[in-house]
Order: C-alpha cells, then structure tokens, then sequence
C-alpha cells in the first residue's frame, strides 16, 4: 500500500514553519514576528509542581529561552505538517468495497507518514534552516532522539494545554498554507498532522508537567486572559478543570 500511495499520489504533504526571535518572561515566551512592538505574541506555559527531590528542578518549557532582561539573541520555532491531504476519497473508496483492512491501514500509514514528515522537517531546520546543529545522525540515532533540541506540541506531556495551538494557527496562518484546521476541541484535521515548536537549546528536554495546584491554575488563566472573557461560573470551572 505504501508503494500504490507513493506511485499514484494517493496522499498529499504539506508543512509551514517559522523561526521567530525569542524572550522568555516568567513562565511565558514573547516572540516578535517583525520589528514593531504590537506584532509582539505571547505563549503560556505551565511549570511542574509535584513535589520532587531536593535539588531537582521544576521545569517549564520557557526555561529553554533566554529571559528578557538577560538582552541576548534567542528563537523559538513553530511547525506544523500533514500527510492526509487527499485522504478522505480513498478511506471513502475502501469502506464502500467493504475492506476496513485497508481503510486501516491507509489511516495508519497516514500517521506515519504525518511523523516521518515532521521528523524530516526538523532535521533541515536544525541543519539548515535554523542552523544551530551540525549533527548528521543514522536512523536509529534519530529514533532515539539523540539531536540536539525537541519539538513538544500543544497536548504533549510538557505543554497540554491544547488552546495554545490557537497561537501557533494565527502566526504561521496553518488554515490557508496547509489545510490543516481545528476543531472546537483543538484537534487537528486531517487527523494525520502534527504541530509544535521547536526549542534549541542544548538542555532542552522532554518532560512531563504532572499535576498543578490550584495557584497556577489561577494565574496561568490570568495570564491566558480567560477570566476577562468568562462568567464567574465560567471561571470557576476553568480553574477546576485545569487544577484537577
């Protein structure tokens, strides 16, 4: 099925991505899309809270960026790709022949192909595009994730917080360069997509944020502007959901 896809062009890719100047402030970072201030955007992170053991630290994604008042030169990286283009006709075509193997397995390579796509993707951004890395790694080093810096999405254990793709929709204009679009859920569609950012820094890593307390919560919607746009009842309910 793999070789039938490649051969007759059954999958369309596409990717967009954007490497934009870069400060962290607290817990968020503010990237500058041009030399105005108002082109200014703001992403919110969380930081781990459960408690750890002396002398370990509580990480957050921001921590990867050079904080504003240090004044020196940082980026932060956001991508998005997809492998389903063009896929709704064939599962449509499999399904009516009764073959859900197939239709399976055209999802499946789909997804695949969605993150071979994405890891292609970074390879030449670090190596190229960016340029912060020189690492010409073999394939199972890159499985191993043995290069320098991540690329952590929204919902990933670090950043779960799915509202934050918003963020990177508006910036990279993803709707109108790939297809890619949301959900009122946050999901991407076509299913077969991936999106995140891309962190360069030689200590970056993955990490899970794990459960947050309450003070968090409440700052972190704060700082998001979602109590500003809700009810009391709405806010309320916010702060639960992001609490527990």
């Amino acid at each position: 099925m793999l070789d039938v896809i490649k051969n007759e062009k059954r999958l369309g890719l596409c990717a967009v991505f954007g490497i934009f100047p870069a400060k962290s402030v607290g817990d968020d970072v503010k990237i500058s899309l041009d030399d105005s201030v108002e082109s200014n955007t703001m992403v919110h992170f969380l930081r781990q809270q459960r408690k750890k053991s002396d002398g370990l630290p509580y990480y957050c994604l921001a921590d990867f960026i050079c904080p504003e008042e240090e004044k020196k030169e940082d980026f932060l990286g956001m991508f998005a790709v997809t492998a389903g283009i063009g896929i709704e006709k064939w599962i449509t075509f499999y399904e009516d022949q009764h073959d859900d193997y197939s239709s399976i397995m055209m999802k499946a390579l789909a997804d695949r192909l969605a993150e071979a796509l994405a890891e292609y993707l970074h390879e030449k951004v670090r190596m190229e595009y960016w340029g912060y890395s020189t690492q010409k790694l073999d394939n199972q080093s890159l499985i191993e994730e043995k290069y320098q810096g991540i690329r952590p999405a929204p919902g990933y254990p670090a950043c779960p917080d799915h509202t934050e793709k918003d963020t990177i929709w508006e910036v990279l204009n993803v709707k109108d360069s790939t297809g890619i679009y949301l959900t009122e859920s946050k999901a991407m569609y076509p299913v077969s997509s991936v999106s995140g950012y891309y962190f360069s820094h030689q200590d970056s890593k993955y990490f899970g944020l794990g459960n947050i307390q309450k003070d968090q919560a409440v700052e972190y919607s704060i700082r998001k502007k979602w109590k500003q746009r809700m009810s009391n009842d709405g806010w309320h309910h916010i702060c639960v959901m992001i609490y527990n």
